[in-house]
């Protein structure tokens, strides 16, 4: 039997989010898992470009997106890549920082979603 091994839960959700690049892009995703430590998001083919140069480390962007009334934005590492399909792209996230309020917030909403 699968024993679950993350520190934080992870629930599933669907909110709206936009990823910003080290280099002023914009990309619209899906946010569709939140924990306190990360996300998985999922967006169009235009993710697939999301990778460091090479030997220069991993990936860093911005997410924002809204739990409820409020905007969060987070500096996240991306952690993994996965490709669903020719145009949809799912990347796993981790948390490198983000406000007191933010993680308040995202702790709110997972523990109320929550079985």
């Amino acid at each position: 039997m699968f024993q679950e091994r993350r520190i934080y839960p992870r629930i599933p959700c669907d909110v709206a989010a936009e990823l910003e690049t080290t280099d002023g892009r914009l990309l619209d995703a899906q946010l569709v898992n939140i924990s306190r430590s990360g996300f998985y998001v999922e967006g169009s083919k235009d993710l697939s470009g999301l990778q460091p140069p090479d030997g220069l480390g991993a990936t860093e962007i911005w997410l924002h997106f809204g739990l409820g009334t409020k905007p969060l934005h987070c500096h996240c590492r991306i952690v993994y890549k996965r490709r669903h399909s020719h145009d949809s792209i799912g990347l796993g996230l981790h948390i490198i920082s983000t406000d007191e309020l933010a993680l308040e917030t995202i702790d709110r909403f997972v523990g109320a979603h929550l079985n």
